[in-house]
């Protein structure tokens, strides 16, 4: 049973989407235009157009489902992780340290291996943690 979702925010695809659009419409005129370079420009387009189609995927795929027994991390073109709560060895929770990068972000550990780690820009990012907080022991 699904009980809570996080995922990345969506404003960074909305920006790529148009910006998908807008690249491939330059690249058309510009190789319609100049006649001299009409194989060059066909490839720079399709390049780009599928490095933003990737960034675009990437992002919209990778989320993390909290569920009673075990937490699923789905990172790249469909590779799931299942996580029981039971094997989670360490759980690094935010502090107020005063540091930049680290002082929010939550860090999932099964073993000595990093599998997760929940970054505050997330959506339900708060919900996902308040979840951490109450079915992990607190000696982990």
């Amino acid at each position: 049973m699904k009980v809570l979702e996080c995922y990345q925010p969506r404003g960074t695809v909305k920006i790529l989407f148009y910006l998908f659009p807008l690249w491939t419409a330059i690249c058309c005129m510009s190789v319609i235009s100049n006649n001299d370079y009409f194989i060059e420009g066909i490839v720079c387009s399709i390049f780009f157009d599928m490095t933003i189609f990737l960034i675009i995927f990437g992002i919209l795929v990778y989320k993390i489902t909290a569920t009673d027994e075990c937490i699923i991390v789905r990172k790249w073109y469909g590779r799931h992780i299942k996580i029981k709560l039971d094997d989670i060895t360490k759980v690094i929770m935010p502090s107020h340290t005063g540091k930049a990068i680290n002082a929010c972000r939550v860090h999932i550990y099964k073993n000595k291996k990093k599998i997760v780690s929940l970054d505050p820009l997330m959506e339900n990012y708060d919900e996902m943690v308040k979840y951490i907080i109450k079915h992990i022991d607190e000696t982990k």
